[in-house]
């Protein structure tokens, strides 16, 4: 590692650190008195301090598709630890997230979103993973905006892992569209089972919402592959839009 990279990924793991632990009690104490405005701000603040120390740059495509939409559920594609807090400075609006719980059992900054009204599930635990679910299904419907990973974890390669039913489900059982979205850039940035990253750009595409006005449960395997092939496309168009920024674009026989 160099020198400037260990520079960097030291400043990033001091911003972490100073963020949460300065950031942390203020989310809890607006959650707990029921501020929520207050307790995102202050999510999206850490954020974006993480993605500048992190030096991405990034680049949003679609914003209009998000533009006005209510409550809803959000379907992201998933390579990096980055995507949480890229979404979170990406999308125009504030939401939680469906999480693992092992995310949830980080000191001082789990206790403080799941305050916050992000949802911890074990997803080897079906009795657990449910009624996490339902939890998040409830929060959909007081007006809440909900992230999920269907693939549930972070793929290591440039392929996409089966996606689970979890998030289809929820938005059939809310009553709400689901919001499709793609990241490309950050597997490059900050790969999965890597500790110290590099900067760089990153797309963020977004796509048009899919209702789900009259399905019902047996619906969801149709709205879930609905959801996955946008998904891939929106990837394949973020990695497009990446592949221009970085001048790693094919060029056209024209082009020479």
């Amino acid at each position: 590692m160099t020198i400037g990279k260990l520079l960097r990924t030291g400043l990033v793991y001091s911003s972490m650190a100073g963020g949460t632990a300065v950031l942390t009690p203020f989310i809890t104490v607006c959650a707990l008195a029921g501020r929520m405005a207050g307790a995102d701000a202050a999510i999206r603040l850490w954020s974006r301090a993480l993605m500048a120390c992190s030096g991405v740059r990034y680049e949003v495509l679609g914003t209009g598709n998000a533009a006005g939409i209510g409550p809803c559920v959000i379907l992201s594609s998933h390579r990096s630890h980055l995507d949480g807090p890229l979404l979170l400075c990406a999308l125009p609006f504030d939401f939680a997230f469906v999480i693992k719980r092992s995310l949830a059992r980080i000191p001082v900054w789990g206790f403080g979103v799941t305050r916050a009204g992000y949802v911890a599930i074990d997803r080897h635990d079906r009795a657990d993973s449910v009624a996490g679910f339902r939890r998040a299904a409830a929060s959909v419907r007081a007006g809440r905006r909900v992230l999920v990973f269907p693939e549930g974890t972070r793929s290591k390669t440039d392929e996409f892992l089966p996606f689970k039913k979890g998030g289809a489900v929820l938005a059939i059982e809310a009553g709400v569209p689901v919001l499709p979205v793609a990241i490309a850039g950050t597997q490059a940035l900050l790969p999965s089972g890597s500790f110290s990253g590099q900067p760089g750009p990153a797309v963020v595409a977004i796509g048009a919402p899919i209702p789900t006005t009259g399905m019902t449960y047996e619906d969801h395997d149709r709205l879930l592959a609905q959801a996955e092939a946008e998904i891939r496309r929106l990837y394949g168009v973020a990695k497009a839009r990446l592949a221009e920024r970085t001048g790693t674009a094919p060029r056209s026989r024209a082009q020479g």
